[in-house]
């Protein structure tokens, strides 16, 4: 049997748009975790539904000695607990943030008195331009994962609601790995 030449436009164009139909449909369905990993935290008022209890840290598969798993928050942000220079701060891991920068309550927090004038630099943000103090952290410790002599900026009070888990010191890492809702950090 042949099938004449308008079947067979037809049957393209229709193949056509099921391919269109199935890439609207994954974007729709993976939209939340695109939209986290896209989004740059520095100077954003975060909602209350993004400043969410820290996800769990889950013990690592056997023979991974520093590996760490965390899960990601209904909004599809991974936050968690992490130690900063001995002392606990709440933050969320941002692979868009280009350095570990803290919010100026909690850089007051863990001990880092700053004055106007170490606000010395500048960083745009979504919300405009803020003020960022350059310092260096001691060591920042995540589960089993520990990394010393960490760059980080403090915003300008009123500037960042939320510390970011930055590439200054994911970029030491050995891996980083997003599994669906899954996040990997492998020292």
């Amino acid at each position: 049997m042949r099938i004449s030449n308008g079947a067979s436009n037809f049957a393209r164009e229709a193949s056509g748009w099921l391919l269109i139909a199935a890439v609207v449909f994954v974007t729709i369905y993976y939209f939340a975790d695109l939209r986290g990993l896209s989004r740059t935290y520095i100077g954003s008022t975060a909602e209350q539904s993004d400043v969410a209890e820290p996800a769990q840290l889950q013990a690592p598969p056997s023979g991974s000695e520093r590996e760490v798993h965390l899960q990601a928050a209904d909004s599809g942000h991974f936050f968690s607990d992490v130690d900063i220079n001995g002392h606990t701060v709440n933050v969320v891991v941002d692979t868009g943030a280009t350095a570990v920068s803290l919010s100026y309550e909690d850089a007051r927090a863990i001990g880092i008195r700053l004055t106007d004038d170490e606000f010395t630099m500048e960083s745009r943000t979504a919300n405009g331009t803020a003020k960022i103090a350059p310092v260096m952290l001691d060591r920042i410790r995540i589960g089993d994962i520990e990394i010393r002599d960490v760059e980080a900026f403090v915003a300008e009070p009123g500037k960042l609601f939320q510390t970011l888990l930055g590439m200054s010191f994911l970029r030491r890492l050995s891996q980083i790995d997003i599994r669906g809702r899954e996040l990997v950090l492998v020292q």
